[in-house]
């Protein structure tokens, strides 16, 4: 049985990959936290901060993995709480490190990018469309995209959409506060004029469980949904599912988000993840799949 290191193990896809690989049978799963210990039963877990990668290497010469999903960023929901430098170091250099490790031990690394670093469009594709990272989040995980490929021996890099589902951790995402909002009979303003391929979190730890068994060269590929949507169109979609009132559901724009830039197109090209035979659900199916996880 190959061995699994996961890095932020307490973030939004962790726990859901983490639950996903031991129904498929994966009993040898090491997940590190830094400050929020997941109630994750069955898997290993180690307390360390990343950043203080002097120790980094004790953790895989005890692990010894031989997949590795590097999930563990400096989120844009933090960039605003952090200073540049320690983004940079964390998105990038840590990065770094750890696909030197991964390559020491010929461990396959998985790592999350985003798809914010793609310059606005439609049908954008790993290999052929240009990149305009607008914000340090985007930069950063650019950088570590950089750093996979020149130090990692085997490696896939996933850039990853807006994500989308119940959180099963104390990470709180766009998802869970608007179907707060919603429940409580409370407004919620969503953008009208932003779209991106949403991945549904379940989908998301399905294809992660088997990507590794699939590697076959190392390569880029968008992790996204097939839908098209705006966040207005997820709320209005939340609403239908979950007996919710649309008429909560006030239109905005994302000109009026000032916090750091935003884009306003993200259409990405889903081939790649087709033509290693992993499809994802509709929005309206995978709501119906999420309601097992209806907060209480």
């Amino acid at each position: 049985m190959k061995k699994i290191l996961i890095t932020g193990i307490s973030g939004y896809i962790a726990p859901y990959l983490s639950k996903a690989l031991l129904l498929t049978g994966w009993a040898d799963i090491t997940g590190v936290y830094n400050s929020n210990k997941p109630n994750i039963p069955g898997i290993n877990l180690v307390k360390w901060d990343l950043a203080q990668n002097g120790e980094l290497k004790k953790i895989f010469d005890k692990v010894k993995p031989d997949v590795v999903y590097h999930l563990a960023s400096v989120t844009p929901t933090r960039i605003t709480t952090q200073k540049d430098d320690y983004i940079s170091y964390f998105n990038g250099e840590v990065t770094g490190e750890i696909a030197k490790l991964c390559a020491q031990l010929d461990a396959l690394m998985i790592y999350t990018s985003t798809d914010l670093v793609y310059k606005a469009g439609t049908d954008l594709r790993e290999d052929a469309s240009p990149l305009e990272p607008l914000t340090i989040y985007a930069q950063t995980k650019l950088e570590g995209e950089k750093k996979v490929k020149e130090f990692a021996r085997e490696y896939l890099i996933l850039r990853t959409s807006l994500v989308y589902g119940f959180t099963l951790s104390s990470y709180t995402s766009f998802f869970d506060v608007a179907y707060k909002s919603l429940k409580e009979g409370k407004e919620l303003r969503a953008f009208t004029d932003q779209f991106r391929n949403a991945l549904y979190v379940e989908d998301a730890a399905d294809i992660l469980v088997k990507l590794p068994a699939m590697h076959k060269q190392n390569e880029v590929i968008n992790f996204c949904g097939n839908e098209y949507l705006s966040r207005y169109d997820m709320c209005i979609g939340m609403c239908d599912v979950f007996g919710m009132d649309k008429s909560l559901v006030v239109p905005a724009s994302c000109e009026e988000f000032t916090a750091y830039p935003t884009v306003k197109e993200l259409g990405l090209s889903s081939k790649k993840l087709h033509d290693y035979g992993l499809k994802t659900g509709s929005y309206t199916d995978n709501l119906e799949r999420a309601k097992k996880y209806l907060p209480r």
